[in-house]
């Protein structure tokens, strides 16, 4: 792990702290392949290309998904945002995170990586 990444995690505000943990857990349980990087001050994870990050913007968490507006949503978890293909996600400052929605959209997110990587490869191989 690196040192950034935990001194991020360490560095955040105590309402934060147990959310932005239980979420990296999720993540990093969501795929066999899942890295966790520091990029742009901020810890990104993807499963062979960039899928989501974790930030603290104007004082909320966020988990903010690159490529987001491929994701369907069916919880509807994602909050408005003016990002073209970003969305994000604002968990709550109280109460439980929802966690099977959490894990269903972290997995249609680590499906699209995949695919997207799967037609990559395929371009390359005609």
């Amino acid at each position: 792990m690196s040192t950034k990444i935990e001194t991020w995690f360490d560095a955040l505000p105590e309402e934060w702290q147990t959310p932005a943990q239980r979420i990296r857990e999720l993540l990093m349980e969501a795929a066999p392949n899942m890295k966790e990087e520091w990029k742009y001050k901020t810890p990104f994870y993807g499963n062979g290309r960039w899928m989501c990050y974790l930030s603290l913007q104007k004082e909320q968490l966020v988990l903010g998904f690159v490529e987001g507006v491929h994701l369907l949503d069916p919880d509807g978890l994602f909050a408005r945002t003016d990002h073209k293909l970003i969305q994000h996600y604002l968990p709550p400052t109280s109460g439980k995170l929802p966690e099977a929605a959490l894990r269903r959209l972290i997995a249609e997110a680590v499906e699209y990586n995949m695919e997207v990587l799967a037609l990559r490869r395929k371009k390359r191989l005609r």
